[in-house]
């Protein structure tokens, strides 16, 4: 007695149920394809953005390159504003600092005495037998306390390495003891050091007892109780025979923008040359066109369609990719303003697109745009400021800075520093000099507020040193220091001294309070801030700076000036480049927001509803397939049961009496 086959049945019946699951899965896979296209769309354009970037900041573009025949004695390099030059150098002697040394000690722990030990940098001259020691006014001194606790050759040591003065000191056992050694941190003939020392032990500031053991004054008349191991000296070099001193073997102030480096003595003349690097610039945008190209094909190649085959690529109809290509197609062929020159396109400088939208760079063209005028060529690419006048520096902008094109600059004032002039003094003294003395010595002065009390060292100066002088005792005051206000100071062949605040602006402000060497005192200076007009607004700026309400700051830095219309200087411009626009422009398109992403997670939401659809059809699938069997297997106990029932039937028939 055969039954129903249960299982079967359900099971081909579950085939028909399952039918449009497998659309879901097709759909499905076609969605996670397209998903995983734009993935790889997202990492060129990623790519492309890292190229724009590079070039849409000015510093990225090293423009200028310079050489050396032989850096092993001379070594160079140069700033962005340099000049094409081409010159030889020849050294004779290289800067260096000066050393000094102590006589010997027993011991390290040793006692030097108490007292002060005064610092200063300067120059030693000599003319007719006599030595002069004439301030560093670009240092200042620096005053050392040596008591108990300190006043050991360690305590000394460290005292003045803890000061910070500009020497470093160190203590050296050559055999015959232990010396105390001082060099100066700075080379140069100027970095010379006098060292003053009052001697509280013993009362006498220049013996060879206490601590005037470390005194040294190289002047005539000086005591110079140290032993000078190595004089400062500057470097001496000829650059196409001319002969040029400096204080340092790092040079950046001979020839503008160049920075030489004197490495040795040189036998023969080392040959120089600075000029324009067309080749990293030109890299950096092939790199550009490379990262476009390979983007242009992805993008095309994802929404291609096959004639033949009928077929069309995965992203074929995307309306995002044809979106992308407009926007990519648009950036490219618009112009850009604010440059300060006359490129404002791709095209100009051979950069462009051929009818199948593959991007090109003319070596050529790029090369000659280069050598025209390669400031121009950095604004078309990155966001860069410039002015015409060359007294007019661009500091800086921010990222809500517009462009500018072309705006007129007119100055009505200049910046000015607080400055006084005194009356004038008499050098009337030996070798005409001037004497400074216990009544003269000590004035007072506010600089931008703060106030001090400085007091001269005596002695006779000639106008050069007692300016060295002034501006060295004021610009050590430790009150001024704290505050950094600086000035510097000048006596002219009218033998007046000219004090100038080194800030610029309102905020810069100078009295003397009390009076200098016999000139008397001074009220309160000011100094006054620039004042322009750009385009038709005035502005009145802070010292030189001038800032502007797009974010633009520029300085003024000198240059003609009238009242009340202003003298015209040139034009300022600043270009948001190619470089920016397609940085800013991918950014928003791989944004969170942006189209990519609003495309995807489109595509998510839609691959999430099949697969709760999905879910949901599986749940009604088992009820299904439930109540399949629930049917099939009571109708397979109804057959069982009628075929039971026919069997029973037939048995019963055939035993009846006369039937068979």
């Amino acid at each position: 007695m055969a039954s129903i086959d249960v299982n079967a049945i359900v099971t081909q019946l579950m085939e028909v149920e399952r039918q449009p699951l497998k659309k879901f899965d097709v759909k499905n896979i076609g969605i996670q394809a397209r998903i995983s296209a734009y993935g790889s769309i997202k990492s060129a354009l990623s790519s492309f953005q890292t190229a724009a970037q590079k070039l849409s900041n000015a510093d990225n573009f090293n423009v200028i390159t310079a050489s050396s025949s032989s850096s092993e004695y001379v070594s160079i390099s140069a700033a962005k504003t340099a000049a094409d030059s081409k010159f030889s150098i020849e050294v004779s002697q290289l800067a260096q600092n000066q050393k000094l040394a102590s006589t010997a000690f027993t011991s390290t722990t040793a006692e030097v005495g108490v007292g002060t030990i005064k610092l200063d940098f300067g120059k030693y001259t000599t003319a007719a037998g006599v030595t002069s020691f004439t301030s560093n006014p670009e240092k200042t001194s620096k005053t050392i306390t040596i008591d108990a606790s300190n006043n050991t050759l360690t305590g000394v040591r460290d005292a003045i390495n803890n000061a910070k003065a500009g020497v470093t000191a160190s203590i050296i056992n050559d055999g015959s003891g232990y010396k105390l050694t001082i060099v100066s941190n700075d080379t140069g003939e100027s970095n010379a050091l006098k060292i003053t020392t009052t001697d509280t032990g013993d009362g006498v500031d220049t013996d060879a007892a206490g601590l005037s053991r470390l005194a040294y004054n190289a002047a005539t008349g000086g005591a110079a109780n140290l032993t000078q191991n190595q004089a400062a000296q500057n470097a001496k070099f000829k650059i196409d025979g001319i002969d040029i001193s400096k204080g340092a073997n790092v040079v950046s102030d001979v020839v503008d923008g160049v920075t030489l480096t004197l490495n040795k003595i040189t036998t023969t003349a080392v040959n120089l040359s600075v000029g324009k690097n067309t080749s990293g610039i030109s890299k950096s945008v092939q790199d550009f066109v490379k990262a476009y190209n390979d983007l242009s094909k992805a993008l095309t190649d994802s929404t291609a369609y096959n004639k033949d085959t009928k077929q069309g690529a995965i992203l074929n109809g995307e309306g995002t990719i044809r979106s992308i290509q407009v926007s990519l197609r648009n950036a490219i062929n618009q112009t850009i303003s604010g440059t300060g020159g006359d490129f404002k396109s791709l095209a100009q400088i051979g950069v462009k697109l051929d009818q199948n939208g593959v991007m090109s760079l003319d070596s050529t063209k790029f090369n000659a745009a280069m050598d025209k005028d390669a400031q121009g060529v950095i604004s078309l690419f990155a966001s860069n400021g410039r002015a015409s006048d060359s007294l007019i520096r661009i500091d800086s902008f921010d990222k809500n800075t517009n462009t500018v094109a072309d705006l007129g600059v007119s100055v009505i004032r200049n910046a000015a520093q607080a400055t006084y002039t005194t009356s004038a003094l008499t050098f009337g003294g030996p070798g005409g000099t001037f004497n400074v003395g216990a009544g003269n010595k000590t004035f007072g002065i506010t600089v931008n507020g703060t106030v001090a009390s400085v007091t001269l060292t005596e002695g006779d100066y000639t106008p050069a040193q007692l300016a060295a002088e002034l501006q060295t005792r004021i610009n050590s005051n430790s009150a001024l220091q704290t505050a950094g206000a600086k000035v510097g100071v000048a006596i002219g062949a009218d033998n007046k001294i000219v004090i100038n605040n080194t800030k610029y602006g309102s905020e810069s402000t100078l009295s003397v309070t009390s009076d200098l060497l016999g000139t008397g005192t001074s009220g309160s200076i000011i100094g006054t801030d620039v004042q322009v007009k750009v385009g038709n607004d005035l502005k009145t700026g802070v010292g030189q700076q001038v800032s502007l309400d797009s974010g633009l700051k520029f300085s003024v830095l000198g240059g003609a000036a009238s009242s009340p219309d202003g003298a015209s200087r040139g034009t300022i411009s600043f270009s948001r480049g190619f470089g920016y626009q397609f940085d800013s422009m991918l950014e928003k398109m791989l944004s969170s927001k942006g189209e990519v992403a609003t495309r995807v997670d489109g595509m998510n939401r839609e691959a999430k509803n099949i697969a709760k659809r999905t879910e949901e059809f599986n749940r009604r699938l088992v009820d299904i397939e439930q109540r399949y069997r629930a049917q099939y297997t009571a109708l397979d106990l109804a057959v069982t049961k009628m075929q039971s029932t026919s069997t029973w039937l037939s048995q019963q028939l055939a035993s009846l009496p006369g039937v068979g």
